[in-house]
C-alpha cells in the first residue's frame, strides 16, 4: 500500500522535494523577524517583507530540486518586482494583486478533480 505523499504525488502529478533542516530554520526566521519588526516599521513593509518570504520560500524549493518552470518564473518575477516598494510605489502596488492572481490562478490550474484545497 503506498503511503500518503506517494498516493498524493500520484493524484496530482506532483513533486516532492526535502528541504534541510537549516533551510526551514532560516526561512522561518526570516519569517517571524519580519513578523517582529513590523510592529515598529511603516505598514507597508509588511508587504515587501511577505513578498520576500514568498520569494525566497519560492527560491528554496528549487534548490531543494523542484522541478517546476511556473515556479522559477514567479520567482524572478517577485525578486524583479519586490524592490518597485522603494522606486515606483504605484507599479509595486499594482503588482501584488497581480501577484496573486497568478498564484491563484495556479492554485486552480494544479487542483486534482473532485478534491478541495485546503487553505486555512
Amino acid at each position: 500500500m503506498p503511503s500518503d505523499d506517494s498516493e498524493h504525488q500520484r493524484r496530482d502529478g506532483g513533486q516532492t522535494v526535502t528541504m534541510p533542516r537549516a533551510q526551514i530554520y532560516d526561512l522561518l526566521a526570516h519569517l517571524v523577524a519580519s513578523a517582529d519588526i513590523s510592529v515598529s516599521e511603516p505598514g507597508y513593509y509588511g508587504t515587501f517583507r511577505l513578498l520576500d518570504a514568498a520569494g525566497r520560500l519560492a527560491g528554496a524549493a528549487l534548490e531543494c530540486g523542484l522541478e517546476d518552470p511556473w515556479l522559477a518564473s514567479l520567482h524572478e518575477e517577485i525578486d524583479q518586482n519586490k524592490f518597485l516598494m522603494m522606486s515606483d510605489r504605484a507599479a509595486y502596488d499594482a503588482y501584488l494583486p497581480e501577484a496573486s492572481r497568478k498564484i491563484a490562478q495556479r492554485l486552480v490550474e494544479t487542483q486534482p478533480a473532485g478534491e478541495e484545497r485546503n487553505l486555512g
